[in-house]
């Protein structure tokens, strides 16, 4: 009953005119090969989009490290011209070119991975140790390695046990009544109140890569059913990629209400059970008419009554 009422209504606001005026055409949808050229362009562009920028970061990986291992291999190759006393490599030669960019890729990677290696041995955790504190003491080199050191622990975890993005949070900001998106990075206790407080890391859309971060009281942050995975795909996307699931009861969208200019329906009147209905009346049923009327049946009075049926 409602869908018709507001269908009617939707009717009667679209065909309705004002004195003097008119109702304006409905647009026509443009056509034409511009358009037909333009929707398929920006299709393609959605598809190709993210593999020319995953291409491009694997590509800028692989130069960084080759960057690092051509030198070490233009020192290898000169040696071994120099042992030889003849030269044996060029490694300006086209053929060989691609053989050296792919040695010198595979050798970046052992490098790192013997890095790796050291830093989680006994002996290599003391090394590494040493060499932390000796650049410490460095006053230039302490003021930007410090900080790039913390930030890239805090990051290494999030793939492990250790998670520093703790989990997904829901803050009142800028004001009640208005939520923002945001990770719980960490907890500590205030020594003045004595309460727990929380950070809160606020990104911005579609950059998550800047942000602000905020001291939240603890009892102030409502926890987000929401994975990190899933909140980081929403910030990049300004929201147009959400969290697949069901929507929760109390927050599915209520229908709109009915319009004041149309008549509501008033419920049907019922009569309360047990009194008598038009049709004991138009039989002439004494025994139910005296029973209403708590008149014994014993009275024949009543069937002279004009309401008895002729």
């Amino acid at each position: 009953m409602r869908r018709v009422l507001n269908h009617a209504l939707k009717h009667m606001v679209m065909t309705q005119e004002l004195p003097g005026t008119t109702l304006p055409p409905d647009a026509p949808a443009p056509k034409g090969w511009g358009v037909w050229m333009r929707n398929k362009f920006l299709a393609g562009l959605a598809l190709a989009l993210p593999l020319i920028i995953t291409f491009w970061i694997l590509y800028s990986i692989y130069d960084l490290l080759h960057g690092w291992s051509k030198p070490v291999l233009a020192q290898i190759v000169n040696l071994v011209n120099e042992l030889s006393e003849q030269p044996l490599l060029d490694i300006n030669d086209p053929k060989l070119e691609s053989l050296t960019n792919f040695i010198g890729f595979l050798f970046s990677l052992l490098i790192i991975l013997g890095l790796g290696f050291m830093a989680t041995n006994v002996i290599g955790v003391h090394v590494v140790t040493a060499i932390d504190k000796l650049l410490l003491r460095v006053p230039l080199v302490a003021v930007i390695y410090r900080p790039l050191k913390q930030v890239i622990d805090a990051f290494r975890g999030l793939g492990g046990t250790k998670q520093n993005f703790k989990r997904v949070v829901f803050i009142d900001y800028p004001v009640p009544g208005m939520r923002m998106l945001g990770f719980a990075t960490g907890q500590f206790c205030d020594v003045l109140s004595g309460k727990a407080m929380t950070c809160v890391l606020l990104p911005t859309a579609p950059s998550p890569m800047t942000g602000f971060l905020l001291v939240v009281d603890s009892e102030k942050v409502c926890d987000a059913p929401i994975s990190i995975e899933d909140a980081m795909k929403m910030i990049i996307s300004g929201g147009l990629v959400v969290p697949v699931g069901a929507v929760p009861l109390n927050q599915k969208p209520v229908a709109p209400p009915l319009p004041e200019s149309l008549p509501i329906p008033e419920p049907e009147f019922e009569l309360p059970a047990g009194l008598p209905r038009a049709e004991d009346f138009d039989a002439g049923d004494t025994e139910i008419l005296a029973e209403s009327l708590n008149i014994k049946s014993s009275k024949r009075w009543l069937r002279g009554l004009p309401w008895k049926k002729r």
